[in-house]
Order: structure tokens, then sequence, then C-alpha cells
């Protein structure tokens, strides 16, 4: 892609690394990495600050890759919402065995092996789109529902950015908070399927 070659040859013109131009630009070095590969493509908001540093128009800077920014940022969507529907099936499907399980009386293991197979699918889709949103810097909930329209999401606006600051801190207490409410959820379901059927 043409974008990719011109931000690196700017970016070598001005004699700086990808971290001074990450600086520069308010992102992070791996996203002017995933830039520079094609992985991800700037958002406007960071097309306008390059066209400023490298000194040339923002026209200059996409001739000839606007429609293929078009196209990958569709293809980026479809992806995210394949994954997000497999992660409903198969979490939906994990929920309802294990309901059915209890409200049957079934064998301990009879529910947690089928539960534990249809909840491992649920799980690698949940990574794979963490993994999409990290890669494509898509940490406030505004810049991926632009993603999953197919529209710019923005990525250097100040929400985005201040989600980035804590991306890490949030996904830990987000995991323990989740685990503790499956737990309870589970323990307090399995209760009450067992008081209505037992």
């Amino acid at each position: 892609m043409e974008l990719a070659r011109r931000i690196k040859e700017h970016r070598a013109r001005l004699g700086m690394s990808q971290a001074d131009l990450a600086r520069a630009l308010f992102v992070t070095r791996q996203t002017i990495s995933n830039w520079e590969t094609s992985r991800t493509y700037p958002d406007a908001q960071s097309l306008l600050l390059m066209s400023g540093l490298f000194g040339v128009s923002v026209d200059s800077l996409l001739k000839d890759d606007s429609q293929e920014m078009r196209e990958a940022l569709a293809a980026g969507s479809r992806k995210m919402n394949r994954l997000g529907a497999v992660m409903a099936a198969f979490g939906l499907a994990c929920a309802a065995w294990v309901v059915v399980g209890i409200a049957l009386d079934w064998d301990t293991a009879l529910i947690a092996v089928p539960a534990a197979a249809l909840f491992a699918p649920a799980m690698c889709a949940a990574f794979l789109v963490d993994k999409m949103r990290h890669d494509n810097q898509l940490f406030a909930y505004q810049s991926v529902l632009a993603f999953l329209a197919g529209e710019d999401p923005d990525v250097s606006n100040r929400y985005n950015q201040r989600a980035r600051e804590h991306w890490v801190a949030r996904r830990v207490a987000q995991t323990v908070l989740f685990i503790i409410l499956g737990l309870c959820c589970g323990w307090g379901a399995a209760g009450i399927i067992s008081r209505l059927f037992g």
C-alpha cells in the first residue's frame, strides 16, 4: 500500500524514528509500525497531523489509497462482527447446556466437559476481538462502534486516549469482576434450578 510507503519515506526524510513520530502524533510506536506495514490505517486526525508535520497535503498522502483504506475498514468491521456472533452463539449455548444439565440433574462431569468445549470458542473469539481492538488502538466505546460501522474510529480523540492509558488495569479489573459475577450467578442459578426441579 502506498500510504505505508509514504509515511515511512517522510519519516526517514525528517530523520525521525517511529517513536519520534509516535510522540509527535500522540499515538504509540506500535501504531506507527502498524501503519508502515499496512496492518492498520491512520484516522483522519492523524492524517491531518502528519500532513502538517511532513509539509504535504492529505491528498498526496492518500493518493491511490483511499479506496483500499475503506475496504480495509469494512473488512475489519466484518471480521469483528463475525467474531462477536461466534462469542454470543457459543456463550449462549454454554449457558443453555449448564441450565439444562442442572435442571435435569445430570452428573457434574456431564455438564462441565461439554460446557468447557462450548466455552472455549467463545473465549478464543473474545481474545481475537480484544487483539483487534488493541492492534487498531480501539480503546473507547465510541471508537469501537465507529469501527464496527466501517467508519473512521478517530483513535486520537481524548476519550480513546484516556481509555488507552488505563487499558491493562481495566482489563484485569473487568476479568476479575466477570469471574466473580459468573461464579455468583452460576451458583445462584444452580440453587434456584435445583429447588425448582429438586
